[in-house]
């Protein structure tokens, strides 16, 4: 015998059948691709995200390919290679030769090269091919590359950030989120190794910068650099509203944050769990959780601190740097202009 039902109720039922197809949809596994096996990041992250008993977001992502060549010339990088492909092929994920082989299998891209000079040149066919891409500090090697990448992501909508694990322990989120009020004044500290192909403090000083702004927020107005102890670097940042804050280079993690409600730890490492939850986040929804106007502000303070290091620690303006780089984002991405 043939049912028949009401028209209203065969709506019903049909959305009904067809609930476990959408849902099953939206579960569906993210495959992700690693660029650059030149850091040790690359192991730690696909610890986490291929971990069979990961939970939320992390559940539904899973690292399946890798193209090894990251830096070609900082040595210290390109000796990593070879060992990190071994043991990241091990892990059950696959090495392929070349970008354009890697985004035919993969949804989202890991750009983790160590190196942040090559990262434009690498993010763009990832952008071409809709990718959505999580960059690896340094985001570049400048801050021209810098506002080019984010000039391309928004030219092809494939959605990008960068940011330091930093950026998501948990003191220092708890203060960006308001536990303090409004924070008047902050200084954090982190280690500053220098490699010469990138202004001082992208290398490895954007882990206390990145905690700085995660606190402060953006609206760094001017830049001064000194230094403090044995002759570390020290950089003092004008907030608007009279806010102020001090970047430390210095052994380890740490700060404080003085705010209207009292004053508060900050600055801490809480391992790269954190932000790698927020990055299988940003693959699911395309949300990015950090605005692409503050990472901009974060390269422009660090380079206007080299700056004021070339101008005996005068004081520099982050407009006067943006808007000369954002001259010459044009003119850099036509030089990698699809064929």
């Amino acid at each position: 015998m043939i049912a028949h039902f009401p028209p209203c109720l065969s709506i019903l039922l049909l959305v009904a059948s067809l609930a476990p197809a959408v849902n099953g949809a939206e579960q569906q596994e993210i495959r992700v691709g690693i660029i650059g096996l030149d850091t040790s990041h690359v192991l730690s992250f696909s610890k986490v995200m291929n971990d069979p008993e990961a939970e939320g977001d992390l559940a539904h992502c899973r690292i399946v390919a890798a193209y090894p060549q990251g830096s070609r010339d900082i040595q210290s990088s390109v000796s990593r290679v070879p060992k990190y492909t071994k043991q990241i092929e091990e892990m059950g994920i696959e090495i392929v030769p070349t970008i354009a082989t890697l985004l035919e299998r993969v949804d989202a891209v890991l750009l983790e090269t160590n190196d942040g000079r090559p990262h434009l040149e690498q993010a763009l066919p990832c952008f071409r091919a809709g990718k959505r891409v999580f960059i690896d500090k340094p985001m570049a090697g400048s801050l021209v590359d810098v506002l080019a990448i984010f000039s391309a992501s928004k030219k092809y909508n494939a959605p990008t950030f960068c940011s330091s694990s930093l950026r998501f322990a948990k003191a220092t989120q708890d203060v960006r989120n308001g536990s303090l009020g409004t924070v008047q004044e902050c200084w954090t500290q982190s280690p500053a190794h220098l490699e010469k192909t990138h202004p001082d403090l992208y290398w490895y000083g954007i882990h206390g910068v990145e905690s700085l702004f995660t606190v402060l927020g953006p609206g760094c107005v001017s830049v001064k650099r000194g230094t403090h102890g044995e002759g570390q670097i020290e950089v003092v940042g004008q907030w608007t509203d009279h806010r102020r804050g001090t970047f430390r280079a210095g052994k380890g993690y740490s700060g404080r944050a003085k705010g209207e409600q009292g004053e508060a730890p900050v600055g801490s490492y809480d391992g790269y769990a954190p932000l790698v939850v927020e990055i299988a986040r940003f693959f699911r929804t395309g949300e990015t959780p950090v605005p692409a106007e503050e990472t901009v502000e974060i390269y422009a303070f660090m380079s206007a601190a080299d700056e004021s290091k070339r101008m005996d620690g005068a004081e520099v303006h982050l407009d006067t740097l943006i808007n000369k780089a954002r001259a010459q984002v044009n003119q850099r991405l036509a030089e990698f202009s699809a064929p």
